[in-house]
């Protein structure tokens, strides 16, 4: 072997030992392992991070929406129950404008006055009768009713012209709103006004409820409809015809019970103009009750203002101006509970982003939905407790009225379980006026869904 390739050889064997060498200490060194540990680590921790950062946001926007469905709920319903007690106040305005009318026309015509001038002279003409009773108590009326007389004929005369003088200026106004149906066309409005601003006032309710930061990609507010329990969305005029409202006119509504509407309102309407105009000359005429009987003119006074009320409610207005009346149905309590006097709430928002893509998977491609439902209701007395009496003798119910009809101004209204079965089906449908993308339950029947249902 030549000098020169001995000293190649050796070249070869330094290098590979060399190289050895330096593997070997590569392989025994361990500084810098843990740089690499930490690089998977954090990847780790971060994949555990945004999963737990997703699973809050959901948690999060399932409470929000949920809250907003509720609250959405609640505030249309109670529209709707501020509307059923409005109807309430307008029918007793109704029949308080018939027994103030009948009023205003006995102080218009001055009919009880023009009689007691007459009564009063024959007071006068049997005074002097009394001066010879052995008694002194009767004695005395001898020069007490010729005393009296004048002043009794003044506050005649006064009452009568300060009452002619309102009834000018009332009685026209009183008249027209008779004459015009003023108050049956404005619960004509309200009644069907009443649907939208339910839906109105939930859907802003929602949209407040939803993020803060509008205007930003991906941060559309939260939206709510309002549902019938049957699965029909809220409007002015169902299928059938008939108001959302569970209410009836009892002029215009084209029903079969039509007649046991219209003789029922005409009954309350008797009733309560009587009680109004009762109350109204009990008040007008408590200082002739009490200081000036001689004269009748108080029990004048009632007799024609009655008379007037009579001419008004069975010649003037027999079959218009009469109040409006709860609709009943054919169904069993409970069914009509359920149909006319509960509401579903709905509230939509937009598929909530993910932080970390792949995570999480959303199956349905629709919008986020909650649901709450609500109850028209009018609601016991409160028991309390009478301390005067043991316990529990002592308890008993605040006197409130419980009639179930448009004469109690007491309706309420509260969230209830949401058990309709027709719930499915609305979530699954698509609101009017509202684009939005509904979720697929994928052929889930009733009895799955209560399974499923947390209300």
């Amino acid at each position: 072997m030549s000098k020169l390739t001995k000293v190649q050889a050796v070249g070869q064997r330094g290098i590979r030992s060399a190289v050895s060498r330096l593997v070997y200490r590569v392989h025994r060194d361990q500084s810098g392992s843990i740089s690499v540990v930490t690089v998977f680590a954090f990847i780790f921790l971060t994949m555990v991070l945004g999963m737990l950062m997703n699973v809050g946001r959901h948690a999060d926007r399932k409470v929000k929406i949920q809250n907003a469905a509720d609250a959405a709920t609640i505030t249309g319903s109670t529209v709707l129950a501020r509307g059923m007690n409005t109807l309430v106040f307008t029918n007793h305005l109704m029949c308080d404008v018939f027994a103030l009318t009948a009023y205003l026309r006995e102080a218009r015509d001055r009919n009880a006055e023009s009689l007691t001038p007459e009564i009063l002279e024959k007071w006068n003409s049997v005074a002097p009768e009394f001066a010879d009773a052995p008694h002194t108590k009767f004695s005395d009326l001898a020069e007490g009713i010729p005393a009296k007389t004048p002043l009794e004929r003044d506050l005649i005369t006064a009452f009568a012209e300060q009452n002619s003088m309102v009834s000018e200026s009332l009685l026209p106004v009183m008249e027209e709103i008779l004459n015009f149906e003023m108050i049956p066309e404005f619960q004509r409005a309200l009644v069907i006004a009443l649907p939208q601003l339910s839906v109105t006032a939930a859907d802003e309710v929602a949209s407040r409820l939803g993020p803060t930061n509008r205007g930003l990609a991906g941060s559309e507010p939260m939206r709510a409809r309002m549902w019938r329990t049957n699965g029909e969305e809220f409007e002015a005029i169902g299928s059938t015809g008939f108001s959302q409202m569970p209410v009836a006119d009892p002029i215009n509504d084209i029903s079969q019970r039509q007649p046991e509407y219209f003789s029922r309102g005409i009954s309350e309407r008797k009733t309560a103009a009587n009680r109004y105009l009762n109350y109204l000359n009990r008040q007008m005429l408590q200082d002739f009750d009490e200081h000036a009987k001689m004269s009748q003119y108080a029990n004048l006074w009632r007799g024609f203002s009655k008379a007037y009320l009579r001419q008004l409610l069975e010649e003037e207005y027999p079959d218009t101006n009469v109040p409006y009346q709860i609709r009943r149905s054919d169904l069993p309590r409970q069914s009509e509970i359920e149909t006319d006097y509960m509401f579903v709430g709905v509230s939509y928002w937009e598929v909530m982003s993910e932080r970390m893509p792949g995570l999480f998977s959303n199956p349905n491609s629709g919008v986020q939905v909650a649901y709450a439902q609500s109850r028209l209701f009018i609601p016991r007395g409160r028991l309390y407790h009478d301390s005067r009496f043991a316990f529990p003798e002592g308890v008993f119910r605040h006197r409130v009225s419980s009639n179930h009809d448009l004469m109690n101004q007491n309706w309420v209204t509260r969230l209830v379980p949401a058990t309709a079965p027709a719930i499915p089906q609305i979530i699954q449908t698509s609101p009017t006026n509202l684009p939005v993308d509904v979720p697929s339950l994928g052929g889930i029947n009733v009895e799955e869904f209560q399974q499923l249902n947390t209300h």
